[in-house]
């Protein structure tokens, strides 16, 4: 069965969570987003996979004081190949901005995303995100921030 529009809004919902609870540092809403064993890679390196890392990975950026807003747009929403109408595909623009001291964008990249309905709640199996410009989270914001704190 194709995807509805409903399908298609939930989805946009869910990437709107994703940056809500990122940029709010609200660790076991973000590990919700994502299926029990969903992974968050960044730049080809799988920064966490599982609820535990996943709710790390959160605190990590918590406890760094590093402060950000992200933006998408442009996006594409596929069916999946596999399981039709419970797979799909999303492809987005993402820019971050470090709002740590002022307004500061520190990334532009794409986001290529494989997402699975579980309990007919549309979910994150993977999140990738490729850099096309700027510094990586690690080497920008959270860095910066990190060093702050000593």
């Amino acid at each position: 069965m194709p995807l509805t529009s409903a399908d298609k809004l939930e989805i946009m919902e869910l990437a709107s969570r994703y940056n809500w609870a990122i940029d709010h540092r609200r660790a076991e809403e973000f590990a919700d987003l994502f299926t029990d064993d969903g992974k968050f890679e960044a730049y080809g390196q799988t920064r966490a996979e599982g609820r535990a890392q996943l709710i790390a990975y959160i605190q990590k950026a918590a406890a760094a004081g590093h402060k950000s807003r992200h933006w998408i747009c442009n996006a594409v929403i596929e069916e999946g190949k596999e399981n039709a109408g419970n797979t799909a595909r999303l492809r987005l623009y993402v820019m971050a901005i470090d709002i740590s001291e002022g307004i500061r964008p520190y990334i532009m990249g794409d986001y290529d995303d494989t997402l699975v309905k579980v309990d007919n709640k549309w979910k994150f199996k993977l999140r990738s995100v490729r850099l096309c410009a700027g510094k990586s989270w690690t080497e920008g914001g959270l860095a910066k921030a990190a060093e702050a704190q000593k």
